[in-house]
């Protein structure tokens, strides 16, 4: 069974816009003191400081671009979603200002392109922009302190009427670009810019988006093209660009969701007509090719530690050898080699790593050191205690913390995971458990390093009936999924909730993308139902639709408590160019501050109200 919905639980507010302390630029601090002598003698002593303030001009560093949306490279159902991308910083889009009277309206804008429209981008060193060379329009432009003419930047040649067609105005880029603050319940709260743009994806094609500078390139209130011709090239500084297409709504967020293959719904192989390999494949086995000691080959039944059913095998641990694990069936003739393997992989990927099997093998034999001190004060209390060369805690601690990852299959390879790839095939989802027994054959064979003499085995075998060893399972029940989905690479800010029959939050131990297209999510607990969705930084603007083919498009309006109002529905859009899809922004400003009656409208409210919120896809287990 699944659900779908929109999550806008956590609190978000818009804010028109954040404008810096102080703008990029050069500046001298001036500090005077006046003191009076005795003999009512004035001295005056004065100095200067000279410093800059500098910031993104011609590139931005990753971290300064939280996300993009759509995501770049996704293949989902965008064409009635406005592209934006997100800051880090808030203050970022209104650092430099595209017209110098105007210190509210910000430097950047994004301009999408169709696959036959988008410029060809070209890396030119900054004195191209600082002495253009008179071919492509560009003014000439003063560098920043600390830049260089030999530094670099990204540029874009787009004749003047396909500019024009897609360029915002001054009052555009106003209304285009805000502040949202993310409000969390321990009262921390998040503070990201956002730029949206002003056209509609293509349907069925692929798009490009620029995020572009207007430095400097408005002028009482229009851009300044500088007397160029319809033909003309205009050039502008490109600071980020991405792609992604617009197909068929299965290809949506929620589309690819709703279309996952959930039969069977636990990690195991498809069911089978003959009874006795059924009973095993319910219990998540597969039949792997084995090698055996002697050269011989056959065939033995294998689960890794992923499995659909709690499993009720008894072991006694610890073992000598992974061939004390090795299971035989005289009923079908085969072996079971799942806990063998388990135990071989643990001892293979400790030996792995130099630095773990070192100081798990040193920490011990500190610890029998330790114990037979122990031993001999009990008896001879007179005797001095020798002092330990290495700390024990602190090879405990390093050891533990690798045991700890080892216990959420951290570093194990996936086909011991998923043995068998029909178990997870394309656009599936599959629900599953962490077989306990597995995963302590695991950790046993992990802990094995120096095991050899009868007198080591003993040791390891007290050692792990205690509750101080590190190579113990730190979890009673853990349950999960695997995902394997184009939603997986398409979307990479996916986040993840479980919880139980109760309704009780279960907490996340491990997400992780195990490949670029499949989510490994484990948590501790009992799952009963799993929420998928977006971050909360793809909360995205937009326009509603109905089912023609082409579409009409409408906006479904909010009342002050953030809830869609039916009765608030703007029945057309106003369009620049309706057959290019791109928006009249004012316009639409203006009929929604009608519609709505509100006393002012800033760039906050237009986000308000533009806002589509982030989906969310529940499933529930069984």
């Amino acid at each position: 069974m699944m659900d779908t919905s929109v999550d806008m639980s956590e609190k978000i507010e818009f804010v028109q816009f954040h404008q810096p302390g102080l703008v990029i630029d050069d500046y001298t601090i001036t500090v005077t003191q006046t003191v009076t002598l005795p003999g009512n003698q004035i001295a005056t002593f004065s100095t200067q400081k000279h410093f800059s303030v500098s910031g993104e001009r011609f590139a931005f560093n990753p971290q300064d671009i939280q996300a993009v949306f759509p995501p770049e490279g996704s293949l989902g159902e965008h064409s009635n979603v406005l592209p934006h991308v997100v800051f880090t910083r808030s203050t970022l889009p209104w650092e430099r200002q595209a017209d110098p009277a105007r210190e509210d309206v910000p430097w950047l804008a994004l301009l999408l392109f169709e696959d036959q429209e988008k410029p060809t981008p070209q890396i030119v060193p900054l004195s191209a922009l600082t002495h253009p060379d008179g071919g492509a329009k560009f003014p000439a432009l003063q560098l920043n302190t600390g830049q260089k003419a030999d530094d670099q930047a990204t540029v874009i040649d787009i004749k003047k009427s396909g500019l024009q067609t897609v360029l915002p105005t001054l009052e555009t880029l106003a209304l285009l670009t805000h502040v949202r603050v993310r409000l969390h319940a321990d009262g921390t709260r998040d503070e990201m810019a956002v730029i949206i743009g002003s056209r509609l994806p293509v349907r069925g094609g692929s798009s490009t988006v620029h995020l572009v500078s207007l430095e400097g390139r408005y002028s009482n209130g229009s851009f300044d093209y500088q007397g160029a011709g319809d033909d003309d090239l205009i050039r502008l500084v490109s600071l980020k660009s991405w792609s992604f297409a617009c197909v068929d709504e299965q290809q949506s967020f929620k589309g690819l969701l709703l279309h996952l293959d959930r039969s069977p719904g636990t990690l195991r192989l498809p069911q089978n007509d003959n009874g006795a390999v059924e009973q095993y494949l319910a219990m998540g086995y597969t039949l792997l090719p084995h090698t055996l000691r002697q050269a011989g080959k056959t065939v033995s039944w294998y689960h890794g530690p992923l499995v659909p059913v709690n499993t009720t095998t008894e072991l006694t641990l610890p073992v000598r050898a992974a061939d004390e694990l090795v299971r035989y069936n005289p009923a079908n003739g085969l072996f079971d080699i799942s806990y063998a393997a388990a135990w071989e992989l643990g001892r293979l990927l400790a030996l792995q790593s130099k630095q773990f099997s070192t100081s798990l093998y040193l920490w011990k034999r500190m610890h029998a050191q330790l114990q037979r001190q122990a031993e001999q004060q009990i008896l001879h209390a007179y005797l001095p205690i020798q002092l330990q060369a290495l700390d024990p805690g602190e090879l405990f601690t390093a050891i533990s913390a690798w045991f700890s990852d080892l216990s959420l299959l951290r570093g194990v390879p996936f086909n011991y995971l998923v043995p068998d790839e029909r178990m997870l095939p394309g656009e599936a989802i599959r629900f599953l458990r962490v077989d306990h027994l597995w995963m302590e054959c695991l950790l046993d064979g992990a802990f094995s390093i120096g095991r050899v003499s009868t007198a080591e085995y003993m040791q390891d075998q007290n050692q792990m009936n205690t509750q101080s060893s590190p190579a113990t399972m730190p979890f009673d029940t853990v349950t999960g999924f695997l995902l394997r989905s184009d939603v997986v690479s398409g979307w990479p800010g996916l986040l993840v909730n479980a919880s139980d029959t109760s309704g009780k939050d279960l907490v996340l131990l491990r997400m992780d993308r195990v490949s670029p297209d499949v989510l490994l999510c484990l948590f501790d607990g009992e799952i009963d139902n799993v929420a998928v969705h977006q971050k909360p930084e793809m909360l995205h603007s937009g326009l509603d639709k109905d089912e023609q083919v082409p579409p009409t498009y409408h906006k479904i309006l909010r009342d002050n408590q953030g809830n869609e109002q039916a009765a608030l529905t703007l029945a057309s859009i106003p369009w620049l160019q309706e057959a290019q899809r791109i928006i009249d922004i004012a316009e639409l400003a203006h009929a929604i501050q009608q519609k709505t009656a509100a006393p002012m409208f800033t760039a906050a409210q237009f986000a308000f109200q533009m806002a589509e919120g982030v989906e969310e896809v529940i499933f529930q287990k069984g």
